[in-house]
């Protein structure tokens, strides 16, 4: 993959066919950097870094080199870049968790920055951050913070998450790539076919036929797990639980295990 473009909204739908009526099957964040395959008037055909290619509006990604600047990563779940660096200031853009922005001039608490269409705006300092090293713990931590969002297939963002996005997301922000889908997810690291094995921070796969995994979730101790599923949510697989589910114990495939880069 050689990048040459960058997506220039906050969330952008990804498209499987050059229209609007097309289904939804991926999504980009702002400032994620993007190689273009092939362009028409309305919509630009994509290359994502987890190989998945696209359809996006042509309004919605840049063409050319990444902008000179510090590199600042959003992480409050939802922001504003604003025309002045005041909270009184109209916006121009927004961005979600995960965002990466440039920064080209500091004034006190805000951030000046300019977007991939070169447009520049002020976000406050707050905002930005860097995220933990991957473990169990942290993997759990960040997957509660999104609890209640939305289900939206093909969404990888807090506006709307697809189960494989979700976990694609959480792992993402903490430095570990995994690829798009379930059914790829689950091809590496199986450490069992039995759930009671899961520990915290695994993750759980799904199957309503035997020929492709269709669901994803992390498991977060004592048989429960978080996904995306109506929104994000637990589940358990325990039957006086609550939120036990039946049929998550029926679908259930594998427990796979990724650990960081020093393990």
């Amino acid at each position: 993959m050689t990048p040459n473009a960058t997506i220039n909204v906050s969330v952008s739908n990804h498209y499987r066919e050059p229209t609007y009526a097309s289904e939804i099957t991926s999504q980009g964040v702002l400032g994620e950097r993007v190689e273009i395959i092939e362009q028409r008037p309305l919509f630009t055909k994509i290359l994502q870094a987890d190989g998945y290619t696209s359809w996006i509006s042509s309004d919605q990604v840049y063409p050319g080199p990444i902008q000179d600047g510090k590199s600042v990563t959003v992480t409050d779940h939802f922001m504003r870049i604003r025309r002045e660096p005041s909270r009184t200031s109209e916006g121009i853009r927004d961005a979600v968790v995960g965002c990466t922005l440039r920064v080209i001039q500091e004034i006190d608490d805000w951030y000046q920055i300019i977007l991939p269409d070169n447009l520049t705006g002020w976000a406050e300092k707050r905002q930005f951050g860097h995220f933990p090293s991957f473990s169990p713990e942290n993997i759990l931590s960040l997957a509660r913070e999104f609890l209640g969002y939305h289900y939206f297939w093909g969404g990888r963002s807090p506006k709307g998450f697809d189960c494989s996005g979700f976990v694609q997301t959480v792992f993402g922000l903490l430095g570990i790539t995994l690829p798009r889908d379930s059914w790829q997810q689950q091809l590496v690291h199986i450490v069992s076919d039995d759930f009671h094995q899961a520990r915290p921070g695994d993750l759980l796969f799904f199957a309503k036929t035997p020929e492709r995994v269709t669901h994803v979730a992390i498991a977060v101790g004592s048989l429960r797990f978080i996904h995306a599923s109506g929104w994000v949510r637990y589940n358990s697989f325990r039957e006086n639980d609550a939120d036990y589910s039946p049929e998550h114990l029926k679908t259930f495939v594998s427990v796979n295990r990724f650990q960081s880069k020093d393990n």
